[in-house]
């Protein structure tokens, strides 16, 4: 299947190395490229971009994301991007960058691809701590009830610093009834083993 790109996406491509002057247009491709690839939050801005024709900025910035994603997603290589890229009259020196770009972080990108949205959260630390309603000096007033919180969460691979996936409260019921779904997990998955 043929990548298809919008009027759109074409027109944000069209103005790198036009309406974007060639230098702002690879410092443009380099930054996007990091905030696809990167799953941090933290890649710095690069506001020179977007002093000068920013609407048009924003675009281009727009239809290279795209751009790369559409090109990872469909597995393509360099030789047909770079055919597809010519059917729309893009300028010949961008479209050196962005051909050469994609190939040099082609295996960055489909491994970025394969980790959005269709993976489920990868839990590997479980916290938890016991809380009670207790009889206090300002309230007379106790239900005695136990309650359970309860912290999912996961080590992240490069800071190693650990990353909450998902917190929540439950009753001593409802811990037994997660302990027993989780215990049928494991029989489950120790038959499978067996067979």
């Amino acid at each position: 299947m043929p990548i298809k790109l919008s009027g759109l996406v074409v027109k944000g491509l069209q103005h790198l190395g036009k309406d974007v002057n060639m230098e702002i247009t690879k410092k443009l491709i380099a930054n996007t490229l990091k905030h696809v690839i990167s799953c941090e939050a933290n890649v710095p801005s690069a506001p020179d971009i977007y002093a000068t024709n920013a609407d048009k900025a924003k675009l281009s910035e727009y239809a290279i994301v795209l751009l790369l994603a559409e090109a990872t997603k469909y597995g393509c290589d360099g030789s047909s991007l770079r055919t597809l890229l010519e059917s729309f009259d893009i300028n010949d020196d961008v479209l050196e960058e962005l051909v050469r770009t994609y190939e040099d972080n082609r295996i960055n990108l489909t491994l970025r691809h394969h980790r959005l949205g269709s993976d489920f959260p990868h839990i590997t630390d479980i916290q938890w701590r016991i809380t009670a309603d207790v009889r206090s000096s300002t309230s007379d007033s106790s239900s005695g009830e136990v309650s359970f919180l309860l912290n999912l969460g996961r080590y992240h691979e490069t800071r190693g610093e650990r990353e909450t996936v998902v917190e929540f409260v439950c009753s001593t019921e409802e811990m037994q009834l997660l302990i027993n779904k989780l215990k049928e997990v494991e029989r489950h998955c120790e038959k499978i083993a067996s067979e």
